[in-house]
Order: C-alpha cells, then structure tokens, then sequence
C-alpha cells in the first residue's frame, strides 16, 4: 500500500530519504540553501517588475525596505504560493504566508544577510469553481458562501477573471452572519476594501493578502505578466523541445517512489506535456499540450511543434505552468532558499529533482508549512467544560460522546447490553445442544450467529441513544467539533479567516498565527488567538 511522501517525509521513513529529506528540521540546513541561493542575483527586469505590483497594492513600508534589499548582493527569497480564493481562501493561506516569513526572518537571522518572504499567487490556474467559495463557522452552523458561475469559459486562467456584482450580496451575507462578534465590523470593512465588484480576482485576493501582512511585508507575485512571461519562455522552450527526455526523467523518478512506497502526488503521463496552451490567446481557455507524432495537440485542435515555437517567441503569455513546471519558473526568477508547502505541494516536490538538473536550477530546501488549528475563546471554554483538548477531537464523535458524558449508565454501554441479552439465549441453546439430537447443533449455531448480529447492531443503538441523551454535553461537543474539525476535515482546509478574525481582530489572529509559525516542528500546533 502507498502513501504521501509528506506522510512518509513526517514518519521519518528512511526511504525518502534521498527522495526529499527532513532536513527542514534542522537550521543548518536552511543555512546552507541560502548560501546555495546567495549566489544567484535576481535580474533587474523582476525588480522592476515586482517594484510596479507593489505599487498597485496597499502601501507597506516593510515590502518597500523588502524589495530594495532584494536588489543587495547574496539577498535570497523564501517563497510560498496558492490559489486566488474568495475572501483570503482557505484558513491555511493564511498559515502559508506566515511560515514563509518566519523562515525568512530565520534565514536573516542565521546568514546575516537579507532574506525576502514572498508569496507567488498561482493566477495561471483554471480551477474556478474551487476558488469562488469559503466557508466559516456561524453561531447555528457552518456557513458557505459562493460566487456565481462565470460566464466565461471554464478552462480561463484566474488572472482574467473579475468579480461579478454578485459580490456585494456575499458580503451583505456574511456581515449578517458574524454581526453578533466583536471585531466584525473591522473584518466586513477589510473585506469591502479590496472585494469590489468588476475587480479582477487576483488584485482581490493579493490586496486583502498585503493587509494582513502589511507589517510583516511580504511581498506577493501575480506572476502573468508579460515580463515574467519573456523571462520565463526559454525554459517553456526547452520544456517542448525536450518533451520526451522529461518525460522519461519522471518516469524514472515514479518507479523510485513507487519503490520507496510511495505515490506520484501529480500523476505523470508520457504524452503529457509541462506546458499549457491558449489556442485562442492570452485570456482564451487553456489546455495540456499532448504529445502526437507530428507535434502537440489539445481538444481545439492538433498543432505542430514550429507553430508552438513561433507563437512562444511572439507571445509568451499564450503559455503557462502545469504544477510541475511553476516551481522551475519561479526559482529561475528568484533566488529562491526554500519553498514552503502544503502536504501535496511538498509531495509533488519529491518528482522534481530530475527537471531541477535537466534545466540547471538549484532545487530550494523543501518545507512544509506550519500546520495549526486556532482555537478561539469561545470554543477553549467548550473544551474545558468537556475536559478535553483540541487534539482529542481527532477522534470519532461517539467515542468523544462515551468520555464527556458526566454520568453515562455503565449498565446501557454496547458491551454491557449485548451480554445481558447473549446470556440466557447462550444457556437455553447450550441446553438445547446437549440433547445431542440429530441436526440441532448445527440449527443452534446458526441461532446463536444470528442472534448475536442483531443484539450487536440493538446494543450499539441503545449506547448512542444513551450517549445522546445528555443533550447540553452533546450541544457542546459538536459546536466544538463545528469549530475545529467539521465533517472530519481539518478547519485549516474547511474555513476562511472570517469568523476567527471577527471574534479575535485581524491583528491578534495574525500575530498568533505567526508565533505559532516560529517552530520548525511540522506537529500540528494550537493557536489562541
């Protein structure tokens, strides 16, 4: 059976060992990766770049002192990235963004040299469905908000998406749903801010991004840009020209992890290219490159090798990144350290050391992020009225029902009840068996099979009913439960921000968030905002 490399990568499995190694643990290592990353000056034409995003952001005078020491000799970058969600995205982004910047701070700290965080915005994606909702925890349930669908076509990048007037009513929605907390308000006006109808998502998300981390500076890549485009159309080059040695280095890469246990996080295919391509320009629909005799091909149509050529020669931004390709893009841009990831993210890095070679691209230092459940005040006093740990609500809820019940009956438990109706059954057949008449035994076991499935399933009802009839216990577990781990799903990938921040205040969520983050132990962590 196969895992995650993440999951083996946390279990210490030798194994991956030389596939992706957990030395992100140790700050000698983040040591070395910078003095690896020092060597590589950024290019004038990203300074520039990265200077002219900024301005569209919200002032900072922390990004500014950022990107000018971006530009000072042996200055190297942290770097994480994610989609563009609806209304900061998932909690984790959030997550993500501080652990990049206290590596950075670290690497600072160790180097004595600059160190950048920054947060490379993933605009090329298509997935639209997947960005346009968030959820929180309201006071009678989980809430879900959603765009509309775009009349656009689906397979269009983010980057040339815009909110549609629907916006305004979301936001109506959601300012209804957390009026009762005290820091709402400060959040509805975030919100509103940066959340207006007819913007393009991605100045959306990295506006309310810079805010939160306005002080912390961290700066933030859109990176479908003309300029990233021509920087990044050599490498987009060789990626077709070298479609079929790629294709074997992962390959060869897959048949290592499957010999370590492990599973490919991006599954690869020989005819499937790294690249992307928009038949219809820039802001059309995008589709894999597959490889065909003659050339390429995508569901618009076959198209041949020199036409691919000319077209990336002319306009660069008719291409974009797969998942395996954006980390080689963005490390040739950047002098990049360490990319902090999600576990799939770190994963997909493991099939990556072959095209790092391939293109002459020094691999960062791979880490995962800081892994956190914030656990608000209100949800605290839940637990300590329930004498549990957050941690505890990992488990199933009817095995936290059994423990948090104050004064379960012993006698109405599963175990207790199959046995009281199993013993006279078990003596009355016994008796029966002893007769030695033809066929009874055989007529007896199949009673006692029978019988002892169904008081199984009868004894399992009666103890959750007994469970359940502690209603204030019950009430109190599954707000807690609500809060923490809704329908099994951790909260970081089940929730936005809003509501933590609307109980706590965007500052004190933050700067909790980013404390937490200082630990370079990938345990999960609680956060008390």
């Amino acid at each position: 059976m196969t895992e995650s490399v993440f999951a083996a990568v946390l279990a210490g499995r030798s194994e991956v060992q030389g596939l992706l190694p957990r030395d992100f643990v140790a700050p000698d290592a983040w040591r070395a990766a910078a003095e690896v990353a020092s060597l590589r000056p950024i290019a004038a034409p990203v300074l520039q770049e990265l200077a002219g995003q900024s301005r569209q952001l919200p002032a900072s005078l922390a990004r500014d002192r950022h990107l000018e020491q971006l530009a000072a000799p042996g200055a190297t970058v942290v770097v994480t990235g994610q989609q563009v969600g609806l209304f900061g995205g998932p909690l984790y982004t959030l997550h993500k963004a501080a652990t990049a910047i206290a590596r950075a701070r670290l690497v600072q700290d160790l180097t004595g040299r600059p160190c950048v965080p920054v947060f490379w915005l993933q605009s090329e994606d298509h997935d639209y469905a997947e960005i346009a909702q968030v959820a929180f925890a309201g006071s009678t349930g989980r809430v879900q908000l959603a765009l509309p669908a775009d009349a656009l076509p689906s397979r269009v990048s983010l980057a040339h998406r815009t909110l549609p007037n629907e916006i305004s009513g979301l936001i109506d929605h959601f300012t209804q749903a957390l009026a009762h907390l005290p820091h709402a308000a400060e959040v509805v006006e975030l919100v509103r801010a940066y959340y207006l109808p007819g913007r393009p998502i991605v100045d959306a998300f990295a506006g309310l991004l810079a805010e939160l981390w306005r002080a912390e500076g961290l700066v933030i890549i859109n990176p479908r840009v003309p300029a990233f485009a021509r920087l990044a159309a050599p490498l987009m080059q060789r990626a077709l020209h070298e479609h079929d040695e790629i294709a074997a280095d992962l390959r060869t890469r897959a048949a290592l992890l499957a010999d370590a246990g492990c599973e490919e996080q991006v599954p690869t295919r020989a005819d499937a290219s790294l690249l992307f391509f928009h038949p219809r320009g820039i802001t059309g629909p995008r589709y894999r490159l597959t490889r065909r005799a003659t050339g390429f091909h995508t569901p618009e149509g076959a198209v041949d090798t020199a036409t691919l050529l000319d077209v990336l020669a002319r306009e660069p931004l008719c291409f974009s990144t797969s998942a395996l390709l954006r980390p080689l893009v963005q490390d040739t841009l950047l002098p990049t350290c360490a990319y902090v990831g999600g576990p799939a993210e770190v994963s997909y890095f493991a099939q990556l050391p072959p095209l790092y070679a391939r293109f002459g691209v020094p691999m960062p230092l791979i880490a995962p992020r800081a892994r956190l459940r914030v656990v608000d005040t209100a949800t605290l006093s839940l637990l300590r009225k329930l004498g549990l740990e957050p941690a505890d609500l990992d488990a199933a809820r009817q095995t936290l029902l059994a423990r948090v019940v104050a004064h379960a009956d012993s006698s109405l438990t599963a175990n207790s009840v199959r046995a009281r109706l199993l013993a006279p059954l078990q003596a009355e057949l016994a008796a029966l068996e002893a007769l030695g008449l033809p066929g009874v035994a055989d007529s007896t076991r199949k009673t006692r099979e029978t019988c002892e499935r169904s008081f199984a399933k009868l004894a399992q009802g009666v103890e959750r009913a007994a469970l359940e009839r502690d209603t204030i216990a019950c009430e109190r577990l599954d707000r807690s439960i609500l809060a923490l781990r809704p329908d099994g799903v951790p909260q970081e990938r089940a929730y936005g921000f809003l509501a933590l921040a609307a109980r706590a205040g965007t500052a004190a969520l933050t700067s909790a968030i980013l404390q937490a983050a200082q630990s370079l132990d990938p345990a999960v962590r609680d956060v008390y905002p």
